[in-house]
Protein backbone atom coordinates (compact mmCIF):
# COMPACT_ATOMS: atom_id res chain seq x y z
CA UNK A 1 0.00 0.00 0.00
CA UNK A 2 1.28 3.43 -0.94
CA UNK A 3 2.73 5.55 1.84
CA UNK A 4 1.42 9.11 1.89
CA UNK A 5 -0.04 11.01 -1.02
CA UNK A 6 1.21 11.87 -4.49
CA UNK A 7 0.51 14.68 -6.92
CA UNK A 8 -1.10 13.93 -10.26
CA UNK A 9 2.23 14.51 -12.01
CA UNK A 10 4.05 12.10 -9.68
CA UNK A 11 1.49 9.35 -10.30
CA UNK A 12 1.50 9.88 -14.07
CA UNK A 13 5.31 9.82 -14.18
CA UNK A 14 5.36 6.54 -12.20
CA UNK A 15 2.72 5.00 -14.47
CA UNK A 16 4.66 5.94 -17.59
CA UNK A 17 7.94 4.64 -16.15
CA UNK A 18 6.49 1.26 -15.15
CA UNK A 19 4.57 0.94 -18.43
CA UNK A 20 7.69 1.68 -20.49
CA UNK A 21 9.62 -1.05 -18.65
CA UNK A 22 6.97 -3.58 -19.69
CA UNK A 23 6.68 -2.34 -23.28
CA UNK A 24 3.28 -0.72 -22.65
CA UNK A 25 2.09 2.78 -23.47
CA UNK A 26 -0.04 5.27 -21.53
CA UNK A 27 -2.69 7.43 -23.16
CA UNK A 28 -5.22 10.01 -22.06
CA UNK A 29 -8.81 9.26 -23.04
CA UNK A 30 -10.14 12.54 -24.45
CA UNK A 31 -13.55 13.76 -23.34
CA UNK A 32 -13.69 11.24 -20.49
CA UNK A 33 -13.84 12.13 -16.82
CA UNK A 34 -15.73 14.98 -15.20
CA UNK A 35 -14.57 18.56 -14.98
CA UNK A 36 -10.84 18.76 -14.39
CA UNK A 37 -10.48 14.99 -13.93
CA UNK A 38 -8.88 12.91 -16.67
CA UNK A 39 -8.86 9.20 -17.43
CA UNK A 40 -5.58 7.51 -18.39
CA UNK A 41 -5.25 3.99 -19.81
CA UNK A 42 -2.33 1.59 -19.99
CA UNK A 43 -2.20 -0.20 -23.36
CA UNK A 44 -0.18 -3.25 -24.31
CA UNK A 45 1.83 -3.41 -27.54
CA UNK A 46 -1.28 -4.46 -29.48
CA UNK A 47 -3.40 -1.58 -28.17
CA UNK A 48 -5.39 -3.68 -25.70
CA UNK A 49 -6.35 -1.87 -22.51
CA UNK A 50 -4.56 -3.34 -19.50
CA UNK A 51 -5.82 -0.90 -16.86
CA UNK A 52 -7.04 2.64 -16.25
CA UNK A 53 -6.88 5.33 -13.61
CA UNK A 54 -8.52 8.68 -12.99
CA UNK A 55 -6.38 11.69 -12.11
CA UNK A 56 -7.40 15.06 -10.76
CA UNK A 57 -6.53 18.26 -12.55
CA UNK A 58 -5.99 20.13 -9.28
CA UNK A 59 -2.59 21.37 -8.22
CA UNK A 60 -0.98 19.86 -5.14
CA UNK A 61 -1.35 16.41 -3.65
CA UNK A 62 -4.23 14.05 -4.34
CA UNK A 63 -6.11 12.72 -1.35
CA UNK A 64 -4.90 9.48 0.21
CA UNK A 65 -8.04 7.74 -1.01
CA UNK A 66 -7.45 8.77 -4.63
CA UNK A 67 -3.74 7.90 -4.44
CA UNK A 68 -4.50 4.44 -3.03
CA UNK A 69 -7.28 3.87 -5.55
CA UNK A 70 -4.90 4.59 -8.43
CA UNK A 71 -2.26 2.28 -7.00
CA UNK A 72 -4.79 -0.54 -6.51
CA UNK A 73 -6.17 -0.10 -10.04
CA UNK A 74 -2.78 -0.92 -11.59
CA UNK A 75 -1.40 -3.43 -9.06
CA UNK A 76 -2.39 -6.30 -11.35
CA UNK A 77 -0.08 -4.92 -14.03
CA UNK A 78 2.82 -3.38 -12.12
CA UNK A 79 2.80 -5.43 -8.91
CA UNK A 80 2.09 -4.65 -5.29
CA UNK A 81 3.55 -1.39 -4.02
CA UNK A 82 4.49 -0.16 -7.49
CA UNK A 83 3.84 3.49 -6.63
CA UNK A 84 6.47 3.46 -3.87
CA UNK A 85 9.18 2.00 -6.12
Amino acid sequence: MVRGTRSTQQVLKAVRTHARRLGYSVENLPKRGKGSHTIWVVLDSEGKEMGRIGLTGHSGQQSQKVTRSNEEALEGIFGEGWLDK
